[in-house]
């Protein structure tokens, strides 16, 4: 069996999966990719078109796919007219104008490749109306179309849409995989070890396990808010851990007060936590927020176990209300109140 997709880290069993599909030609007419964002759904979803158009794709010993063939390489330059992707543009949510323009665009023949590939990214934010419009093609497409919905939540696709679409799961990559990836790459990432190795252990851990997001990190301009944000949850955890209730109130209220950017925040301040809850519980325990074991040991150490658990609770409620769309200022002012009671 050929190798496929070789140049993709990790998810071993996924590229064996989608592989077999592929030479076996028993390939799905839809596929759900699902992970986070920067887990690799949009450059796996780009090798299975190359898997399908590569001109060896049926030689042996050659990877699939190939990544040098012409065929190849008009997919990677986005000049394929068979490869045809679908996004909510601007828009909040995934509308049903562009299912609409679908339903006719699927029955035109495709133009170079034996299949039409149709790519629906950020699939999780169609609307219910956009997916019920895209189940009448889903149902019974005709049998030269493939279609790849990526989505960071297959749960936030109908049950009508998931039944006919098998679901394949991208995989978190570790630390060591995500630093070897930027190291063997990218340049700028050991310029960047080098020269400021603490910047570097910071995007690793940012980055969540996935490569995208650590691939974007390399760039100042990005790296930069998100290494100020990892900074002020470790002050917010440090002033909690014996600071006054006001202190911790001002910190939290320095969170902003745009919900997406304010619910992302807490979320780091829950990660922090958490990470304080399994030292007590192991001192080798795997860190998901802290780069520096010996500083998360120390503020660990500074917090009674039942007092992480409810800081933690706190957040968690702070997050669903914030959801709930409820008041900024209230939830914040009721977190830091709470933040700052528990932690005396």
């Amino acid at each position: 069996m050929k190798t496929a997709f070789p140049d993709i880290k990790g998810n071993d069993a996924l590229r064996r999966l989608l592989g077999d599909d592929i030479c076996s030609g028993r390939l799905s007419h839809a596929y759900i990719l699902e992970g986070p964002r920067g887990s690799g759904k949009h450059m796996l979803a780009l090798r299975i078109a190359a898997a399908l158009a590569c001109e060896k794709r049926r030689q042996d010993g050659v990877p699939l796919p190939c990544m040098t063939c012409p065929a190849c390489e008009k997919i990677f330059n986005g000049n394929s007219p068979d490869v045809i992707f679908l996004n909510r543009g601007e828009k909040a949510t995934f509308g049903v104008e562009a299912i609409r323009n679908l339903h006719t665009d699927v029955h035109i023949a495709p133009n170079e490749l034996d299949t039409k590939l149709y790519i629906l990214e950020e699939a999780h934010l169609m609307t219910a109306q956009a997916q019920n419009a895209f189940l009448l093609t889903l149902e019974e497409p005709p049998p030269y179309v493939l279609f790849l919905l990526l989505a960071e939540n297959a749960q936030a696709l109908l049950e009508t849409v998931r039944s006919r679409a098998p679901v394949r799961r991208t995989e978190l990559l570790s630390r060591e995989e995500i630093t070897e990836l930027l190291l063997s790459r990218y340049p700028e990432a050991e310029a960047l070890r080098r020269s400021a190795p603490g910047e570097f252990a910071e995007i690793i851990t940012a980055a969540g396990g996935c490569a995208g997001v650590a691939v974007e990190l390399l760039n100042p301009r990005k790296r930069a808010p998100v290494l100020a944000d990892r900074e002020t949850v470790r002050r917010i955890v440090s002033v909690a851990a014996g600071g006054s209730p006001g202190e911790v109130l001002a910190l939290l209220a320095g969170l902003g007060q745009k919900r997406d950017e304010l619910t992302s925040r807490l979320g780091l301040c829950l990660l922090a936590l958490r990470d304080l809850v399994l030292l007590k519980k192991s001192e080798e325990a795997p860190l998901c927020f802290f780069t520096d074991r010996e500083e998360a040991l120390t503020l660990s150490c500074r917090f009674p176990t039942r007092t992480l658990l409810r800081l933690c609770g706190a957040i968690d409620t702070a997050m669903d209300r914030l959801r709930a769309n409820g008041n900024v200022r209230l939830i914040l002012t009721t977190l830091g109140t709470q933040s700052g009671l528990l932690s005396v």
